[in-house]
Protein backbone atom coordinates (compact mmCIF):
# COMPACT_ATOMS: atom_id res chain seq x y z
CA UNK A 1 0.00 0.00 0.00
CA UNK A 2 2.85 2.31 0.81
CA UNK A 3 4.17 1.69 -2.68
CA UNK A 4 0.85 2.60 -4.22
CA UNK A 5 0.72 5.51 -1.93
CA UNK A 6 4.41 7.32 -2.98
CA UNK A 7 3.68 6.33 -6.64
CA UNK A 8 -0.16 8.31 -6.43
CA UNK A 9 1.53 11.46 -4.79
CA UNK A 10 4.43 10.71 -7.78
CA UNK A 11 2.12 10.74 -10.33
CA UNK A 12 0.22 13.68 -9.12
CA UNK A 13 3.08 15.76 -8.06
CA UNK A 14 4.35 15.05 -12.13
CA UNK A 15 1.26 16.02 -13.36
CA UNK A 16 1.22 19.00 -11.46
CA UNK A 17 4.38 19.89 -12.77
CA UNK A 18 3.18 19.40 -16.24
CA UNK A 19 0.31 21.79 -15.53
CA UNK A 20 2.13 24.36 -14.53
CA UNK A 21 4.62 24.12 -17.22
CA UNK A 22 1.77 23.87 -20.08
CA UNK A 23 0.56 26.98 -17.94
CA UNK A 24 3.46 28.85 -18.05
CA UNK A 25 4.06 28.21 -21.72
CA UNK A 26 0.31 29.63 -22.40
CA UNK A 27 1.25 32.09 -20.58
CA UNK A 28 4.49 33.31 -22.39
CA UNK A 29 2.66 33.01 -25.36
CA UNK A 30 0.04 35.28 -24.82
CA UNK A 31 2.59 37.90 -23.92
CA UNK A 32 4.32 37.12 -26.95
CA UNK A 33 1.09 37.94 -28.86
CA UNK A 34 0.78 41.37 -27.18
CA UNK A 35 4.33 42.30 -27.32
CA UNK A 36 3.75 42.05 -31.16
CA UNK A 37 1.08 43.51 -31.03
CA UNK A 38 2.19 46.50 -29.25
CA UNK A 39 5.29 47.02 -31.88
CA UNK A 40 2.21 46.78 -34.17
CA UNK A 41 0.83 49.52 -33.11
CA UNK A 42 4.07 51.35 -32.46
CA UNK A 43 5.07 51.48 -36.11
CA UNK A 44 1.41 51.75 -37.12
CA UNK A 45 1.52 55.47 -34.89
CA UNK A 46 5.42 55.87 -36.03
CA UNK A 47 5.30 55.63 -39.96
CA UNK A 48 3.16 58.74 -40.58
CA UNK A 49 6.05 60.59 -38.68
CA UNK A 50 9.02 58.80 -40.43
CA UNK A 51 7.58 59.58 -43.87
CA UNK A 52 7.08 63.20 -43.21
CA UNK A 53 10.67 63.25 -42.10
CA UNK A 54 11.87 61.28 -45.11
CA UNK A 55 9.71 63.03 -47.74
CA UNK A 56 9.19 66.67 -46.73
CA UNK A 57 12.52 67.00 -44.85
CA UNK A 58 11.11 67.76 -41.19
CA UNK A 59 12.85 67.94 -38.45
CA UNK A 60 13.81 64.62 -36.69
CA UNK A 61 13.19 65.31 -33.72
CA UNK A 62 9.31 65.17 -33.56
CA UNK A 63 9.89 60.99 -34.61
CA UNK A 64 12.12 61.13 -31.75
CA UNK A 65 10.32 62.48 -29.38
CA UNK A 66 7.49 60.26 -30.37
CA UNK A 67 10.02 57.17 -29.47
CA UNK A 68 10.75 58.78 -26.09
CA UNK A 69 6.86 58.05 -25.21
CA UNK A 70 7.05 54.54 -26.36
CA UNK A 71 8.14 51.74 -23.95
CA UNK A 72 11.84 51.24 -24.63
CA UNK A 73 11.01 47.43 -26.34
CA UNK A 74 8.06 48.81 -28.54
CA UNK A 75 10.57 51.75 -29.31
CA UNK A 76 13.74 49.56 -30.44
CA UNK A 77 11.22 47.62 -32.41
CA UNK A 78 9.99 49.70 -34.01
CA UNK A 79 13.16 51.54 -35.16
CA UNK A 80 14.28 48.39 -36.22
CA UNK A 81 11.75 47.37 -38.25
CA UNK A 82 11.51 51.24 -40.08
CA UNK A 83 14.73 51.69 -40.63
CA UNK A 84 15.48 48.15 -41.81
CA UNK A 85 12.71 49.13 -44.29
CA UNK A 86 12.76 52.79 -45.08
CA UNK A 87 16.06 54.47 -44.35
CA UNK A 88 18.86 54.56 -46.15
CA UNK A 89 22.40 54.50 -44.55
CA UNK A 90 22.62 57.86 -44.92
CA UNK A 91 19.39 58.69 -43.68
CA UNK A 92 20.24 56.40 -40.51
CA UNK A 93 23.62 58.94 -39.86
CA UNK A 94 21.30 62.04 -39.37
CA UNK A 95 19.37 60.31 -37.16
CA UNK A 96 21.78 58.15 -35.21
CA UNK A 97 23.87 60.78 -33.07
CA UNK A 98 20.34 62.08 -32.01
CA UNK A 99 18.89 59.25 -31.12
CA UNK A 100 21.72 57.55 -29.33
CA UNK A 101 21.26 60.05 -26.38
CA UNK A 102 17.82 58.91 -25.70
CA UNK A 103 17.71 57.20 -22.48
CA UNK A 104 15.55 53.67 -24.00
CA UNK A 105 18.35 53.91 -26.53
CA UNK A 106 20.68 53.22 -23.12
CA UNK A 107 18.66 51.28 -21.78
CA UNK A 108 18.59 48.74 -24.41
CA UNK A 109 22.71 49.20 -24.87
CA UNK A 110 23.24 48.20 -21.59
CA UNK A 111 21.71 44.79 -22.24
CA UNK A 112 24.79 44.28 -24.71
CA UNK A 113 26.72 42.79 -21.44
CA UNK A 114 23.80 41.05 -20.29
CA UNK A 115 23.94 37.25 -19.68
CA UNK A 116 20.95 36.18 -22.26
CA UNK A 117 22.22 35.96 -25.70
CA UNK A 118 18.68 37.80 -27.09
CA UNK A 119 19.41 40.78 -24.97
CA UNK A 120 22.78 41.01 -26.61
CA UNK A 121 21.60 40.18 -29.73
CA UNK A 122 19.10 43.01 -29.59
CA UNK A 123 21.97 45.72 -28.30
CA UNK A 124 23.99 44.51 -31.82
CA UNK A 125 21.11 44.76 -33.61
CA UNK A 126 20.57 48.15 -32.38
CA UNK A 127 24.08 49.64 -32.81
CA UNK A 128 23.58 48.65 -36.36
CA UNK A 129 21.38 51.72 -36.64
CA UNK A 130 22.99 54.24 -33.82
CA UNK A 131 25.76 53.25 -33.22
CA UNK A 132 28.56 55.42 -32.42
CA UNK A 133 32.46 55.79 -32.25
CA UNK A 134 32.34 55.49 -28.57
CA UNK A 135 30.47 52.07 -29.09
CA UNK A 136 33.72 50.35 -30.41
CA UNK A 137 34.69 48.64 -27.24
CA UNK A 138 31.01 47.06 -26.98
CA UNK A 139 31.09 45.90 -30.58
CA UNK A 140 34.34 44.28 -30.44
CA UNK A 141 32.92 42.54 -27.32
CA UNK A 142 29.87 41.52 -29.34
CA UNK A 143 31.92 40.35 -31.93
CA UNK A 144 33.68 37.71 -30.28
CA UNK A 145 30.42 36.74 -28.34
CA UNK A 146 29.68 33.19 -27.97
CA UNK A 147 26.29 33.32 -29.77
CA UNK A 148 26.57 33.03 -33.29
CA UNK A 149 23.81 35.08 -34.16
CA UNK A 150 25.03 38.12 -32.10
CA UNK A 151 27.88 37.81 -34.07
CA UNK A 152 26.54 37.99 -37.14
CA UNK A 153 24.26 41.35 -35.85
CA UNK A 154 27.38 42.81 -34.45
CA UNK A 155 29.23 41.93 -38.12
CA UNK A 156 26.63 44.98 -39.53
CA UNK A 157 27.42 46.98 -36.70
CA UNK A 158 31.35 47.28 -36.99
CA UNK A 159 31.04 47.72 -40.69
CA UNK A 160 28.51 50.66 -40.46
CA UNK A 161 31.58 52.71 -37.93
CA UNK A 162 34.54 51.55 -40.01
CA UNK A 163 37.92 52.66 -39.10
CA UNK A 164 39.41 50.40 -36.41
CA UNK A 165 36.35 47.77 -36.64
CA UNK A 166 36.73 47.25 -40.28
CA UNK A 167 40.70 46.47 -39.26
CA UNK A 168 39.53 43.94 -36.97
CA UNK A 169 36.82 42.39 -39.06
CA UNK A 170 38.99 42.18 -41.91
CA UNK A 171 41.50 40.25 -39.81
CA UNK A 172 38.87 37.93 -38.23
CA UNK A 173 37.32 36.97 -41.67
CA UNK A 174 40.31 34.34 -42.39
CA UNK A 175 39.15 32.75 -39.23
CA UNK A 176 35.25 32.65 -39.66
CA UNK A 177 33.49 29.77 -41.26
CA UNK A 178 32.36 30.05 -45.32
CA UNK A 179 28.74 31.23 -44.09
CA UNK A 180 29.65 33.41 -42.07
CA UNK A 181 32.92 34.77 -44.38
CA UNK A 182 29.84 35.33 -47.00
CA UNK A 183 27.89 37.22 -44.32
CA UNK A 184 30.96 39.18 -43.53
CA UNK A 185 32.32 40.33 -46.41
CA UNK A 186 28.18 40.51 -47.73
CA UNK A 187 28.28 43.40 -44.36
CA UNK A 188 31.45 45.23 -45.14
CA UNK A 189 30.07 45.58 -49.00
CA UNK A 190 28.14 48.17 -47.72
CA UNK A 191 30.89 50.50 -46.82
CA UNK A 192 32.89 50.39 -49.57
CA UNK A 193 34.79 53.22 -49.52
CA UNK A 194 36.04 52.19 -45.83
CA UNK A 195 36.48 48.73 -46.21
CA UNK A 196 38.70 49.41 -49.86
CA UNK A 197 40.87 51.63 -47.91
CA UNK A 198 41.61 48.73 -45.40
CA UNK A 199 42.04 46.00 -47.93
CA UNK A 200 44.52 47.60 -49.80
CA UNK A 201 47.29 47.29 -48.23
CA UNK A 202 46.68 43.63 -47.44
CA UNK A 203 46.50 42.71 -51.19
CA UNK A 204 50.33 42.31 -51.33
CA UNK A 205 52.25 39.31 -52.41
CA UNK A 206 53.95 38.72 -49.10
CA UNK A 207 50.78 38.40 -47.41
CA UNK A 208 50.10 34.57 -45.67
CA UNK A 209 48.02 32.41 -48.68
CA UNK A 210 45.53 31.66 -46.13
CA UNK A 211 44.75 35.33 -45.23
CA UNK A 212 45.52 36.61 -48.81
CA UNK A 213 42.06 34.13 -50.20
CA UNK A 214 39.93 35.55 -48.48
CA UNK A 215 40.89 39.24 -48.42
CA UNK A 216 40.56 38.76 -52.78
CA UNK A 217 37.39 37.00 -51.73
CA UNK A 218 36.70 40.18 -50.08
CA UNK A 219 37.75 42.62 -52.99
CA UNK A 220 35.34 40.36 -55.21
CA UNK A 221 32.31 41.00 -52.65
CA UNK A 222 33.01 44.98 -52.98
CA UNK A 223 33.58 44.82 -56.39
CA UNK A 224 36.41 47.46 -55.88
CA UNK A 225 38.38 48.53 -59.31
CA UNK A 226 41.24 49.52 -57.13
CA UNK A 227 41.15 46.90 -54.88
CA UNK A 228 40.74 44.50 -58.09
CA UNK A 229 43.44 46.18 -59.86
CA UNK A 230 45.79 44.86 -57.00
CA UNK A 231 44.12 41.22 -57.44
CA UNK A 232 45.29 41.68 -61.14
CA UNK A 233 48.60 41.37 -59.92
CA UNK A 234 47.98 38.64 -57.62
CA UNK A 235 47.14 36.35 -60.67
CA UNK A 236 50.72 35.47 -61.09
CA UNK A 237 51.12 34.35 -57.06
CA UNK A 238 53.10 30.91 -56.67
CA UNK A 239 50.71 29.38 -54.53
CA UNK A 240 47.79 28.10 -56.37
CA UNK A 241 45.14 28.28 -54.03
CA UNK A 242 45.66 32.59 -53.82
CA UNK A 243 45.29 32.43 -57.63
CA UNK A 244 42.16 30.23 -57.76
CA UNK A 245 40.84 32.98 -55.34
CA UNK A 246 42.09 35.84 -57.61
CA UNK A 247 40.70 33.98 -60.82
CA UNK A 248 36.96 33.45 -59.45
CA UNK A 249 37.23 37.44 -58.04
CA UNK A 250 38.28 38.67 -61.47
CA UNK A 251 34.77 38.13 -63.22
CA UNK A 252 33.69 41.06 -61.14
CA UNK A 253 36.80 43.17 -62.86
CA UNK A 254 35.89 44.02 -66.54
CA UNK A 255 38.96 45.94 -67.01
CA UNK A 256 41.45 45.84 -70.13
CA UNK A 257 44.11 44.26 -67.68
CA UNK A 258 42.01 41.26 -66.78
CA UNK A 259 42.16 39.59 -69.82
CA UNK A 260 45.91 38.55 -70.42
CA UNK A 261 45.42 37.42 -66.51
CA UNK A 262 42.64 35.28 -67.06
CA UNK A 263 44.06 33.97 -70.30
CA UNK A 264 47.58 33.23 -68.66
CA UNK A 265 45.31 31.49 -65.66
CA UNK A 266 43.13 29.36 -68.05
CA UNK A 267 46.45 28.09 -68.81
CA UNK A 268 47.83 27.38 -65.43
CA UNK A 269 49.00 24.12 -64.44
CA UNK A 270 46.54 23.91 -61.45
CA UNK A 271 42.64 22.27 -63.07
CA UNK A 272 41.01 24.58 -60.35
CA UNK A 273 42.67 27.65 -61.47
CA UNK A 274 42.00 26.94 -65.08
CA UNK A 275 37.72 26.01 -64.10
CA UNK A 276 37.73 29.21 -62.33
CA UNK A 277 39.71 31.61 -65.32
CA UNK A 278 36.64 30.07 -68.10
CA UNK A 279 34.20 31.07 -65.86
CA UNK A 280 35.36 34.73 -65.16
CA UNK A 281 36.01 35.04 -69.12
CA UNK A 282 32.35 33.95 -69.63
CA UNK A 283 31.00 35.96 -66.95
CA UNK A 284 32.61 38.97 -68.44
CA UNK A 285 31.69 37.78 -72.15
CA UNK A 286 35.20 37.92 -73.44
CA UNK A 287 34.34 37.21 -77.29
CA UNK A 288 37.94 37.58 -77.82
CA UNK A 289 38.62 34.31 -75.34
CA UNK A 290 36.79 31.97 -76.97
CA UNK A 291 39.54 30.08 -79.00
CA UNK A 292 40.89 29.54 -75.87
CA UNK A 293 37.88 28.53 -74.32
CA UNK A 294 37.71 25.98 -76.89
CA UNK A 295 40.80 24.44 -76.52
CA UNK A 296 40.03 23.69 -73.04
CA UNK A 297 36.69 22.44 -73.43
CA UNK A 298 39.12 19.22 -74.63
CA UNK A 299 40.87 19.94 -70.78
CA UNK A 300 41.69 16.34 -69.50
CA UNK A 301 39.57 18.00 -65.99
CA UNK A 302 35.84 17.51 -66.12
CA UNK A 303 35.38 20.53 -64.62
CA UNK A 304 38.04 22.73 -66.83
CA UNK A 305 35.74 21.13 -69.48
CA UNK A 306 32.28 22.20 -67.93
CA UNK A 307 33.13 25.70 -67.48
CA UNK A 308 34.49 26.13 -70.43
CA UNK A 309 31.77 24.83 -72.48
CA UNK A 310 29.22 27.28 -70.27
CA UNK A 311 32.12 30.07 -71.04
CA UNK A 312 31.64 29.71 -74.45
CA UNK A 313 27.20 29.11 -74.08
CA UNK A 314 27.79 32.71 -72.34
CA UNK A 315 29.82 34.84 -74.78
CA UNK A 316 27.28 33.32 -77.59
CA UNK A 317 28.20 34.49 -81.21
CA UNK A 318 31.54 33.25 -81.91
CA UNK A 319 31.40 30.97 -78.98
CA UNK A 320 28.43 29.56 -80.05
CA UNK A 321 30.12 28.45 -82.72
CA UNK A 322 33.40 27.35 -81.34
CA UNK A 323 30.95 25.08 -79.14
CA UNK A 324 28.69 23.81 -81.74
CA UNK A 325 32.09 22.92 -83.74
CA UNK A 326 33.55 20.75 -80.52
CA UNK A 327 30.21 18.69 -80.63
CA UNK A 328 31.03 17.51 -83.76
CA UNK A 329 34.18 16.80 -83.25
CA UNK A 330 36.52 13.77 -82.53
CA UNK A 331 37.39 14.15 -78.86
CA UNK A 332 34.40 12.37 -77.30
CA UNK A 333 34.87 13.40 -73.81
CA UNK A 334 34.72 17.40 -75.30
CA UNK A 335 31.73 16.20 -77.90
CA UNK A 336 29.46 15.20 -74.98
CA UNK A 337 30.24 18.13 -72.48
CA UNK A 338 29.50 20.26 -75.82
CA UNK A 339 26.56 18.75 -76.79
CA UNK A 340 25.22 18.63 -73.16
CA UNK A 341 25.99 22.10 -72.70
CA UNK A 342 24.88 23.43 -76.11
CA UNK A 343 21.79 21.93 -75.41
CA UNK A 344 20.44 24.04 -72.54
CA UNK A 345 18.62 27.10 -72.65
CA UNK A 346 19.95 30.89 -72.16
CA UNK A 347 18.59 31.03 -68.72
CA UNK A 348 19.90 27.98 -67.87
CA UNK A 349 23.65 28.57 -68.46
CA UNK A 350 23.38 31.50 -66.92
CA UNK A 351 22.10 29.33 -63.49
CA UNK A 352 24.75 27.22 -64.15
CA UNK A 353 27.19 29.66 -64.34
CA UNK A 354 26.58 31.09 -61.55
CA UNK A 355 26.81 27.52 -59.28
Amino acid sequence: MLSLDALSVALAVEGSLIAIALGALAILRVWLVMRAHQVADGVQRLEPLLHVWLIDNADPHQLVRALRSEHPHVAFHAVARLATAYVTLERQQVLAPILRAEPWVERMLARGRSIFWWRRFDAARLLTIVGAPDDGPLITTLLADRHPAVRLVAIDAAARLGGLLVDHELDGVPRRQDAVQAYQLAALARNPRIVEAALLPRLTMDAPPPELSVWIDAAGALASPAALGRVVTLAGHPEPLVRVHAARALRRHPDPDTVPALLALLADADWRVRAQAARALGALRVRTATDALAVAVRDRSWWVRYRAALALAQIGGHGKDELLAVARGDDPLARDMAVLVSGLSAPAVVEMSEV
